[in-house]
Formats: structure tokens, C-alpha cells, sequence
């Protein structure tokens, strides 16, 4: 499988605090990878890293083969749902996904067929022409996933995309990403603190105070350090760190 995302040995800091701690990881086509990690691990600061809303400072990046530093040509085989919602609340659904789609200079009439399914399953195609205002954080959240498949991506960033949502809402959206890494072969980089949100079979990387304590298979995780669950594996790694073993 080709690999769509390559962090390489990344070091970032605020003032003279260190927050990155050579950082690598690969994420391939086809993939949902999970970055898991407490709130102050610095996973949004690799995110911003990745988007480009912080220049690195040591490192490199890769999306799609591409060079960040060829940010045009990288960045656009991306979609990005951020943190905090960045969707105009004056504007109805469509008027938000026709605003994006000329940002990308992508043709909305053929991008808005594509995503009839999508649609669909987000149970957004009868709320198009709703404001964003008037609806739930859950259908806000919705919208932003979908405005980022407008370009057709080979890699979605999601950085705490269900913080603030109710577990219903939660893993609604969990499982359709999950459905578009395998109905698209995309990959999914899912950034959370969230430790129910990891299957099995999701490759997970563990970031614990700027540095990746562990990364592979969930289930392949679990057999190596004898635990019965992510939890388990996280408290140990973390108490074998604090101990220097």
C-alpha cells in the first residue's frame, strides 16, 4: 500500500519548552490511524504542523509523495475538519459547501453529485438550505466532514473531531469515516484524547508528553504488553516512562 502521510523526525517548540520529540510516523491508503493522546500530549501541534498553520522548525513532512514545502501540491490531496469549527453560521449548508468548493476551485455542481451519498448517510440532504446556526452541534460537526470531502482527498485530518458530542452523535461519525477509508481508500489521520474510540484493528499511536510511547496494531499492542485493554497498555507505557524502564 502506498504511503499517503510521512512525518519525519519532528521537533517543535513554544519559546524554549519542547513539545515535539522527534516525531515520526507513516500512515497508508487505506488506513484509519489513530493518534491518541492526553490533552497537552501535543497532538494539535502536530496537526498544525501538518496543515500548515505552524512552519516546522525541524523535520519533515510528506503527504501524497509530496514535500510540504511544495504546500500547493501537497495540501491539495487533503481535508481537514479542525478543532474548532470554522463554518460560516450566517450561511445555509449548501452555501457552505459551494464557499469551500471555489476556495479549492473545484467545480460545485460535480463535487455536490459526489457527495449525494454521503449526504445521505450524514442525514444532511433535506437540511441544505438550513442555516448553520439553526442546527445541533451534532449536524455542525456533520457538515464540516463532508465540506472537507469536497476536493475528493486521498487523506482526511481530524483533530478532536467528536470533542463535545454526545455518544450517539459520537460514533455515528466514527462509523462513517471508518466507511469512507473503505469505500474511498483513503486515509484518516483521527487525532483524540478518546480512548474508546480505538478498534482493534486501528493502528494507534500513543503520545505522551510530546514523544510517540507506542504505535502499531491495537490488537497487535494488547498481545505485546499482555493488557486487556488500551487503558492498561497507556497506564503501564506511562508508569514504565516515569520509572526509566
Amino acid at each position: 500500500m502506498k504511503t499517503l502521510l510521512r512525518v519525519e523526525n519532528i521537533f517543535y517548540s513554544y519559546d524554549k519548552k519542547e513539545v515535539l520529540k522527534n516525531i515520526s510516523l507513516e500512515i497508508k491508503e487505506g488506513e484509519f490511524f489513530v493518534l491518541l493522546g492526553l490533552n497537552g500530549a501535543g497532538k494539535s501541534t502536530l496537526f498544525s504542523l501538518i496543515t500548515r498553520l505552524l512552519s516546522l522548525q525541524d523535520g519533515k513532512i510528506f503527504i501524497n509523495s509530496y514535500s510540504l514545502t511544495n504546500y500547493k501540491k501537497a495540501l491539495k490531496n487533503i481535508g481537514i475538519v479542525f478543532q474548532e469549527s470554522s463554518l460560516d453560521l450566517d450561511l445555509s449548508i449548501r452555501q457552505n459547501l459551494f464557499f469551500y468548493a471555489c476556495i479549492q476551485g473545484v467545480n460545485f455542481k460535480e463535487a455536490f453529485l459526489k457527495i449525494q451519498d454521503e449526504l445521505k448517510a450524514l442525514d444532511l440532504l433535506d437540511k441544505l438550505d438550513i442555516k448553520i446556526r439553526d442546527l445541533n452541534q451534532g449536524h455542525r460537526r456533520r457538515v464540516e466532514i463532508l465540506r472537507s470531502l469536497i476536493n475528493d482527498p486521498k487523506i482526511l485530518l481530524l483533530d478532536e473531531a467528536t470533542v463535545g458530542l454526545d455518544v450517539k452523535s459520537r460514533f455515528d461519525i466514527l462509523e462513517f469515516i471508518r466507511l469512507m477509508v473503505k469505500n474511498r481508500n483513503i486515509c484518516v489521520l483521527w487525532i483524540t484524547h478518546l480512548f474508546d474510540e480505538v478498534k482493534g484493528d486501528d493502528k494507534v499511536a500513543l503520545m505522551k508528553d510530546g514523544e510517540i510511547i507506542e504505535n502499531c496494531l491495537l490488537e497487535e499492542m494488547l498481545i505485546k504488553h499482555n493488557k486487556k485493554s488500551l487503558n492498561e497498555v497507556f497506564s503501564y507505557l506511562t508508569k514504565a516512562r516515569k520509572e526509566g524502564k
